[in-house]
């Protein structure tokens, strides 16, 4: 003999509560995974913001070091060894000349610029050329979390 299950009204809406109960769950999980996805992208845009304005630093004291030459090239003439001396004592501060190449980082946080520049021939139109201009991140080992 057959026996014929019939659902009342209760189970009708305890199917019905359930399925609600899901939807309210997916969409507070997009709503969570949505608002951490914001949260990302503005802080890396904000990093993005910080590291132009680094790139834009490096190119100013890039023009500093420009003005530098021009006036060494002026009182030194074309000799080269006397050119560099020249350049040497009239580097602006936090640069450095390691034979033909100046140094300097520029500074944000946990990261620097590091830029290095060679300086060419006096009596070229071409004062530098770019050796390095990259961005190191120094992060503490006690922040890695594997």
């Amino acid at each position: 003999m057959k026996r014929k299950v019939a659902l009342g009204p209760g189970a009708a809406s305890l199917i019905l509560i359930v399925v609600v109960l899901s939807l309210c769950m997916m969409a507070m999980l997009t709503q969570i995974g949505a608002r951490n996805d914001y949260n990302l992208c503005k802080r890396s845009a904000e990093m993005v913001q910080r590291v132009y304005e680094l790139n834009a630093q490096s190119e100013q004291k890039l023009a500093e070091l420009d003005a530098v030459l021009v006036k060494a090239q002026a009182e030194a003439g074309n000799d080269m060894e006397a050119y560099l001396e020249k350049v040497e004592s009239l580097l602006p501060e936090g640069m450095s000349l390691d034979e033909e190449k100046v140094t300097w980082t520029e500074p944000l946080d946990n990261r620097n610029l590091e830029c290095i520049v060679q300086v060419l021939q006096p009596g070229e139109k071409q004062r530098t050329k770019w050796i390095s201009h990259k961005l190191l991140v120094e992060e503490p080992e006690e922040d890695w979390e594997w």
